[in-house]
């Protein structure tokens, strides 16, 4: 069984429990990464596999799943460049 811990931005009782600001980056980032491929997605032929309800919904798992490995693998560095401008923003507001 694959565990998963994807908080989505409809699950507001979990987005709520994120207690720092690493962790809310790291939800951003990874986020933005399923976003990032839905959008790819759009973009490639339809052919492939039907427009039905269930395949738009599989690929979309697929999708955050991917999106969670990719966030995970700390290789784009999107959390680190939030994490810096938060870090800026604090020490520049004072």
């Amino acid at each position: 069984m694959i565990k998963t811990d994807i908080k989505t931005y409809w699950d507001v009782k979990n987005i709520s429990n994120i207690k720092s600001i690493d962790e809310a980056a790291k939800a951003f980032e990874t986020e933005f990464v399923h976003i990032f491929l839905k959008e790819v997605r759009k973009g490639m032929e339809k052919g492939m596999l039907s427009s039905s309800f269930s395949s738009k919904m599989y690929l979309d798992m697929f999708d955050m799943q991917m999106a969670k490995a990719i966030s995970d693998s700390d290789k784009l560095g999107i959390k680190e460049y939030f994490l810096n401008a938060i870090k800026a923003y604090e020490k520049n507001s004072k």
